[in-house]
């Protein structure tokens, strides 16, 4: 038989290799129950010490709400492996006293637009967000149970063409939900926050239009105005200069209103680009937020025509219908419920970036900590701290004070260190606020009449208002014989500009007009309202005079014998008169 060994004695080494073991062993524990390991709702891991509190969703905020007034309890799940979980209950602490509102669920499970568009489409159509200053403090109003009134300066598509019932136009939707998202913050019947929305849209009209004539379709004690005229501009600077002047002018409103610009899209026209891309660069410069239709739907027309060039189907869901097949300028009512669930979405995240400033603003003067950072000031480096050196950075509250600041200068000055514009105050007399009987369709509008003899030819042949037998929405200011005068009151501010609006055809037989301002007919301009485009039937706007003084002037026109109509007609249609 074999002798067996005897084992070997434990070394000291193996002594030391255990012990080592046995520390790192209690370190992976103590990690283990300590520190957490905490994914958020879109997936991010992130670690955490004690109960994460995102700041991007209300749930954490709601579910404490729900707790006993005296006692919270936070379970925090660990996830040291993919393996096991492990629930850790925390000491009690102070409950959360201010549960975020239900509009601050931005793509969370409650947010259903989101759940419709996705958070990628919604991204795109926030083509210019801001801080937004101005729409907050009329979000704060409403939400203190005040009431808003909200201005819409549109064209056709914002009108409702095409559309069967209003209840199906975007900003009837928009301004449902204003109501209803408010009532229930307030925890109020949506019937008792009062919303007065006001539509001053006029079909086939411009940014050079509105400029002046836009408080003759709108109360001046707005609180909000939705400016759509992205593809009623054509992609031309003097069009740019006409959309600044409305917001400039806008801004100097009673109630300094908030401006949100909304940019649909058309695509019967020889580009894809229009106005709207101009608009862009000044609603920037003025920090005016934009949400873009186009930069939705666009790609997807686009990739569904490039893989089956004979895929219409998005063309005929999201544009209007009628004698000619799909209308390639208006959306429909399925693009109008688009266009109102994307102002509810870019509504609801500013009105919750907004509650939540509030809430650092409060924490912060109780001398608590919170959560939210940031605020109207930014900080210097210290680098940027030179002894003896001035910062180039603002002065402190400078921020604030630039919150709702109206650039000084244009977009279209060159800059310098004292050019300060005026407020300018428009002044408009116009006929497209007459309906088909001669009464007026806006009670903000002003009745456009000629000045009486002699300053006006009277009689039978005095220009008077006259409306289109097949159209009597269509309502101008109509001269027929060479000779005949109209005469206007007018009034100038800050540019000095004066102007006449009147309409050009191909096919109306329509002729020309000498117009002047006080007694320099020398100076005056000639208007042709025949023009080489046979079916195109627009108002144009016309300079008259510039750096006029500020105050009150005659402008004048009369109807001359020459005309550039070739059957030799003379009637001349006056649209509008205005003045800045």
């Amino acid at each position: 038989m074999g002798r067996i060994s005897a084992p070997r004695p434990v070394t000291r080494s193996v002594y030391y290799f255990l012990i080592v073991g046995v520390v790192l062993l209690s370190i992976v524990l103590y990690l283990t129950l300590f520190v957490f390991i905490y994914s958020d709702a879109e997936g991010n891991s992130t670690f955490s010490f004690g109960s994460p509190l995102s700041f991007c969703s209300s749930n954490a905020n709601q579910h404490a709400a729900e707790l006993p007034p005296t006692i919270t309890t936070t379970t925090i799940i660990a996830r040291p492996t993919h393996l096991a979980t492990a629930e850790v209950t925390t000491t009690p602490v102070e409950a959360i006293t201010n549960p975020e509102p239900a509009y601050c669920n931005y793509c969370t499970s409650t947010d259903e637009v989101c759940k419709r568009y996705g958070s990628f489409n919604l991204a795109r159509s926030r083509a210019y967000e801001g801080p937004n200053a101005r729409l907050k403090r009329v979000l704060r109003k409403v939400r203190s149970g005040q009431k808003i009134k909200i201005g819409i300066i549109g064209g056709s598509v914002s009108k409702g063409h095409g559309l069967r019932d209003r209840r199906h136009n975007w900003s009837h939707i928009y301004a449902e939900y204003i109501r209803e998202t408010f009532a229930t913050s307030t925890s109020s019947d949506p019937a008792n926050v009062e919303v007065e929305l006001i539509n001053g849209s006029v079909g086939a009209t411009v940014s050079q239009y509105m400029e002046t004539c836009f408080r003759e379709h709108i109360p001046e004690d707005v609180d909000l105005v939705i400016i759509e005229l992205a593809i009623n501009d054509q992609r031309l600077e003097f069009l740019a200069k006409g959309y600044e002047n409305l917001i400039r002018a806008i801004f100097a409103l009673p109630q300094q209103p908030a401006i949100i610009n909304i940019q649909v899209m058309a695509l019967m026209f020889p580009t894809i680009t229009m106005g709207g891309d101009l608009h862009t660069a000044v609603a920037q410069y003025y920090d005016t937020p934009i949400l873009s239709l186009r930069n939705v739907l666009l790609p997807h027309i686009l990739r569904s025509t490039q893989l089956n060039s004979s895929d219409n189907s998005l063309e005929e869901y999201w544009f209007n219908h009628d004698q000619n097949g799909v209308d390639l300028r208006h959306i429909s009512l399925h693009g109008h419920r688009m266009l109102g669930d994307l102002l509810k979405s870019f509504t609801s995240r500013v009105a919750c970036e907004g509650w939540r400033e509030e809430q650092a603003q409060h924490a912060s003067m109780s001398g608590k900590d919170s959560d939210v950072v940031g605020g109207w000031d930014w900080v210097p480096y210290d680098s940027d701290r030179y002894e003896g050196l001035t910062l180039s950075l603002p002065n402190p509250n400078e921020g604030e004070q630039v919150s709702e600041y109206v650039p000084r200068l244009s977009l279209f000055q060159k800059f310098d260190h004292t050019t300060a514009l005026r407020p300018a105050i428009p002044f408009c007399r116009t006929a497209t606020t007459l309906s088909g009987n001669g009464e007026l369709s806006s009670p903000y509008a002003h009745l456009l009449e000629a000045l009486p003899a002699p300053l006006s030819t009277d009689g039978p042949d005095a220009f008077a208002m006259w409306n289109h037998p097949q159209n009597p929405g269509k309502v101008w200011l109509t001269g027929r014989k060479p000779g005949v005068k109209a005469a206007f009151t007018v009034q100038t501010s800050a540019l000095g500009r004066i102007r006449v609006t009147y309409l050009r055809s191909g096919s109306y037989g329509l002729g020309s007009a000498w117009c002047w301002v006080d007694d320099n007919r020398n100076a005056g301009k000639r208007l042709d309202g025949h023009w080489q485009y046979k079916d195109v039937h627009v108002a144009n706007s016309e300079v008259i005079a510039e750096n006029a003084t500020p105050g009150e002037h005659i402008l004048t026109c009369e109807i001359m014998k020459e005309t550039r109509d070739p059957a030799g007609g003379t009637e001349f249609r006056i649209v509008a008169v205005d003045a800045l």
